[in-house]
């Protein structure tokens, strides 16, 4: 299983950059979200990756199980 995970950088400036891992489709701007409740912050900027765009058969393939009877 793929774990979930929220990845966060803050540089010396205080910039925060933060990528979702493992979270695919729509379900990443949530976490998105819940930070900049956190933060009291809002996006400046965001871009989706692959990840984003990738469906369930793909999700399964790339763990290394064939989906093949």
């Amino acid at each position: 299983m793929i774990q979930k995970r929220l990845q966060i950088n803050v540089d010396s400036d205080g910039n925060i950059k933060a990528e979702t891992l493992g979270i695919h489709g729509s379900k990443c701007l949530e976490y998105v979200s819940v930070l900049e409740d956190l933060l009291d912050a809002h996006s400046v900027e965001s871009k989706f990756t692959a990840d984003y765009t990738k469906n369930e058969s793909e999700i399964v393939n790339d763990q290394g199980v064939s989906n093949e009877s």
